[in-house]
């Protein structure tokens, strides 16, 4: 049986979860996709309410699972479904939205529990410089949640740049395994 891992990307609507996934999955991506309605329609024309899915050949054999998956809290129930295996989450923050922070903070809020858990960072998508302001307004509202992450500035729509996060993550999960085995001899 081939062994499979899972990532989760999270934001608000719009901040490019749909198309990491699309950029990353080598399957044809299964997306939950509506038409936008209300304020929502101003920004984008579709909307997913569900999950996005997707799959990654890893070397090896193994596959990565991806999963987008919204990061208002009226959605929080749907990472009980992907919850199980989950080796990280990528938070995605859309630097060309005018409430970048108001959405990072609901995702933050609505998902602390688990970004105490699990290895995780922050993915600055669709920034038409270096997004330096931005990145720092989040590193200030990480400082004022009580959260510790990475941030990195990433275009959703190249696998390269998202591959890079991967690279980070891994790292951030490899560190986790030793410090948890340091931890446990120290026990």
């Amino acid at each position: 049986m081939v062994e499979s891992y899972k990532v989760v990307f999270i934001g608000e609507p719009g901040a490019g979860k749909t198309t990491c996934v699309a950029a990353l999955s080598d399957i044809e991506p299964i997306t939950t996709e509506v038409p936008a309605s209300g304020e929502l329609a101003l920004m984008k024309d579709t909307t997913t309410v569900a999950f996005d899915y997707g799959e990654m050949a890893l070397e090896g054999g193994e596959r990565l699972l991806l999963y987008g998956l919204p990061g208002q809290e009226r959605f929080s129930f749907m990472f009980e479904v992907v919850r199980h295996g989950l080796l990280g989450i990528i938070v995605l923050v859309d630097a060309s939205s005018a409430h970048a922070l108001d959405g990072l903070r609901e995702t933050l809020k609505t998902y602390a529990k688990e970004l105490e858990h699990l290895p995780w960072l922050i993915a600055v998508n669709k920034a038409r410089d270096s997004a330096d302001s931005l990145r720092r307004a989040c590193q200030t509202l990480l400082f004022q949640s009580r959260l510790i992450a990475p941030i990195v500035t990433v275009d959703a729509r190249k696998r390269e740049s998202i591959a890079h996060m991967f690279e980070i993550l891994f790292t951030l999960l490899e560190y986790g395994d030793e410090r948890s085995r340091e931890q446990e001899l120290l026990a």
